[in-house]
């Protein structure tokens, strides 16, 4: 007997194979966990953080800057302070019968002439 159309058969050669009890073909589950998942992040910053990480580097770089700038300061301030001690010191000083003592008045116009000519 010859085969009847639409039935099934074990096979026809270069033809499909059956579905047919003897040879089950298992479809495959589709896979869809790859495209859930986010690609592997390559250690290259987008644009946001290249910004974001400029905008740092350029904050810190100011905030550097200005704590340079008040340390300078501070440093000059504390100089000028001892100096006016000093000095006032020296202009305070009194004999027992309460006379401004002329010894460190000479020297602290000495020193001051010496700063004059060095400048």
């Amino acid at each position: 007997m010859a085969p009847v159309r639409g039935s099934q058969s074990k096979g026809k050669p270069g033809g499909k194979p059956n579905k047919g009890p003897g040879k089950v073909a298992h479809k495959q589950k589709p896979s869809f966990k790859s495209k859930n998942q986010p690609k592997p992040k390559a250690n290259k910053p987008n644009k946001p953080e290249i910004r974001r990480n400029k905008r740092n580097a350029k904050i810190a770089q100011e905030k550097a800057e200005q704590e340079k700038v008040r340390a300078e300061r501070d440093a000059r301030i504390k100089a000028y302070k001892k100096q006016r001690l000093e000095k006032t010191k020296a202009i305070s000083k009194k004999t027992q019968r309460g006379q401004p003592l002329m010894k460190d008045r000479m020297q602290l116009l000495l020193k001051q002439i010496e700063e004059m000519k060095r400048r």
